[in-house]
């Protein structure tokens, strides 16, 4: 290879270029994010199927994140070498096989392999997709992690949303919902293979870069794990106490709203300082998981809907877009490391407390360990907002 393939694509190199490999990248991140929940509807049906609790399908729902973790933590500048090109075909091939597995053999046994596999696709992918968009349309470079946070966060609802609307009238333990999203995984890789050119990497980057964390960036981070531990137990926890009212399949929609009222509040968000944002985050995230967790105590569906889309509004729009404008802007040199150390905390924060929630609920009871955790939320968000109070006055 020449020297001049070692380097990231420059503005003139780029200006010709279509929307295609624009759709083709976007759409490879929505795909994969789509795979990661496809199968969460159906987390208490193969629990019970196998004979366990809920500190199984907790610790399924968190396999996904110990398979991420090791990628964020030991290879989240891969792409920077490697090139964005082939890490992102090989994420895409990790989330496909995933689903086959699902199909194949659907058992909660083999989804915890599924959910290890999509976790290394999810890992490779979050900070290859951004450093390759902005290194194809440098001009965009400022919209572009809002495109993400929309495709990402549509992908992370969309999957659960799909799986649940197909088996409100029948259920079965491999939906045709998996059936579809595997023929998108083949036709996305068959996409970015043919019709996105490649950005090489350079060769002197070491393969093992860990994520980095900008300076001024770590109340962003925090904030992420807190509100991102919320919807961890939207989709491990809850479903079980949405059971006892015969509603563990509104985990679905309950998830897409999360999602979406978070995608709504985006082009809000955009407009605002990342700071301001933060703050909007750590008010409307313990009052969406308040009233969630009022609806699902009181067997009220309308109120735990209408407590996801609140929540939803931090999870996925104050704290996730204002969190990623401020790591983007801090570190742009590096962003796809310092996007890596983001997701490191945002997937901490996803799960851990949902193992443990769910180990207690075994132990204690599902409401009265959601009732404590939301003492830790609110806890948490009061100590960011105060914080970041007194660094704004400094």
């Amino acid at each position: 290879r020449g020297e001049s393939e070692m380097i990231p694509a420059a503005k003139e190199e780029t200006a010709h270029l279509s929307i295609i490999p624009f759709i083709f990248v976007l759409f490879g991140l929505f795909m994969i994010t789509t795979a990661v929940n496809l199968q969460v509807p159906l987390y208490t049906l193969y629990a019970e199927q196998a004979g366990y609790g809920k500190a199984a399908t907790a610790l399924v729902f968190a396999a996904y994140v110990f398979g991420l973790i090791p990628v964020l933590l030991f290879l989240g500048g891969i792409s920077d070498r490697a090139g964005r090109k082939p890490v992102l075909l090989v994420a895409l091939s990790f989330s496909l096989c995933a689903t086959l597995l699902m199909i194949v053999h659907p058992t909660i046994q083999i989804l915890f392999l599924a959910r290890l596999l999509q976790g290394v696709g999810l890992g490779l992918s979050v900070g290859t997709c951004t450093a390759y968009l902005i290194a194809l349309y440098p001009e965009k470079s400022s919209w572009i992690p809002t495109f993400i946070a929309l495709c990402s966060s549509v992908g992370f609802g969309g999957g659960a949303l799909f799986t649940a609307l197909l088996s409100f009238q029948y259920v079965t333990l491999a939906p045709l919902s998996y059936w579809i999203v595997m023929g998108f995984l083949i036709l996305t890789i068959v996409g970015v293979f043919f019709f996105v050119p490649p950005v090489q990497g350079d060769a002197d980057k070491p393969m093992m870069n860990m994520p980095t964390f900008p300076k001024g960036t770590m109340p962003a981070n925090a904030a992420i794990a807190v509100a991102w531990s919320v919807c961890g137990l939207v989709i491990s926890v809850l479903p079980a106490q949405l059971k006892l009212n015969g509603y563990e399949l509104w985990v679905g929609p309950a998830l897409f709203l999360i999602n979406m009222s978070g995608v709504l509040m985006q082009p809000f968000v955009r407009k605002m300082n990342s700071t301001a944002a933060l703050l909007a985050g750590f008010i409307c995230l313990p009052c969406g998981y308040g009233l969630l967790l009022f609806g699902a105590n009181g067997g009220s569906i309308i109120l735990v809907l209408a407590g996801t889309m609140l929540a939803g509004t931090a999870c996925y729009g104050f704290t996730y877009l204002g969190g990623l404008q401020l790591i983007v802007e801090r570190g742009k040199k590096e962003a796809a490391r310092a996007v890596a150390g983001f997701y490191l905390f945002a997937y901490l924060g996803l799960g851990l407390p949902s193992v443990f929630v769910g180990l207690f609920a075994d132990l204690f009871g599902t409401q009265v360990v959601l009732t404590v955790f939301f003492l830790v939320v609110l806890a948490a968000c009061l100590i960011l907002l105060m914080s970041s109070v007194r660094q704004k006055q400094k």
